[in-house]
């Protein structure tokens, strides 16, 4: 078998900031030799700059993990128990384990020896996560008219939101904002807002957006949107051509009136019909 020291650690694929982690360690001594009054110690540099950002009962830096002697074939084990708080400024916790201690088949006659193994802890943290859905984003409406616009929010992150807020800003602004008091997550909600469009504006296409504001229960403030188009257009005009008169409760069409020129004949014919008596009774009377 090869002589090795190793020092073998085991700790979560991911952590959550605030929540208690383990990474435990073993230092495996299979060489010939001893291993001499040694300490496991966190990364300095990685403490001195993120230290404050930490949370353990134990102070590991100032109260490191030690042993006398680890004789070959033997091993020493340890854990750090800590958590790292929301204000961690990374997404990736990322420091070195080290071991430093003699190494030799006497303490007087041992020589230096130094092991580092590297820790990474991609972090995530509980947070109000929200995506707002729209069946429709694109919008007709006539001028004047009032528009209704419906929506659904919904918490995609993993703590409650609070003092939800919804609203439409932007080229026009909608009647009212809505307010949700909180939504679990996983929930969604469905409303709907609603948009007057100004019969004097001259605007033909608007383009706002709904907007969504929320807070988690630490207070941390969110917000998602969406756009939405509204194209707005005028109303037809229907043009009423009337041209019946009504004389004495009779309604007289333009078909229905008697043209002039039509009484002119008459009155001729009745002339030429009172012409042709006279000329016969003068007939008759000769």
């Amino acid at each position: 078998m090869a002589e090795y020291v190793d020092l073998s650690l085991s700790y979560p694929t991911n952590a959550e900031k605030g929540e208690e982690i383990r990474i435990t360690f073993e230092v495996i001594n299979q060489s010939n030799d001893r291993l001499w009054d040694g300490t496991i110690l966190i990364e300095e540099s990685f403490m001195e700059k993120y230290g404050p950002f930490i949370d353990s009962e134990r102070d590991y830096q100032n109260d490191p993990f030690k042993f006398s002697i680890v004789e070959s074939g033997k091993s020493f084990k340890g854990e750090y128990v800590l958590s790292f708080k929301e204000e961690f400024p990374l997404k990736e916790a990322r420091f070195d384990i080290i071991l430093k201690c003699g190494k030799g088949s006497c303490r007087g006659g041992c020589r230096p020896f130094y092991l580092e193994k590297t820790v990474t802890i991609p972090l995530t943290e509980k947070r109000a996560e929200a995506v707002l859905k729209l069946d429709i984003d694109d919008f007709t409406v006539y001028r004047g008219d009032t528009l209704e616009v419906p929506f659904t929010i919904e918490n995609t992150g993993n703590i409650q939101m609070t003092d939800i807020t919804v609203e439409i800003k932007g080229d026009i602004s909608s009647e009212k904002t809505l307010n949700i008091s909180y939504l679990n997550p996983g929930n969604e909600i469905s409303r709907n807002l609603l948009i007057s469009i100004d019969e004097n504006s001259y605007d033909a296409f608007l383009n706002p957006l709904i907007l969504a504001r929320f807070s988690d229960t630490s207070g941390k403030e969110g917000m998602t949107y969406k756009d939405i188009k509204i194209n707005v257009i005028e109303k037809e005009k229907i043009v009423e051509s009337n041209a019946s008169v009504i004389t004495n409760g009779i309604i007289e069409t333009p078909e229905s009136k008697t043209p002039s020129l039509l009484y002119f004949f008459l009155f001729l014919s009745i002339v030429g019909v009172i012409a042709v008596l006279i000329f016969v009774l003068y007939l008759f009377k000769r």
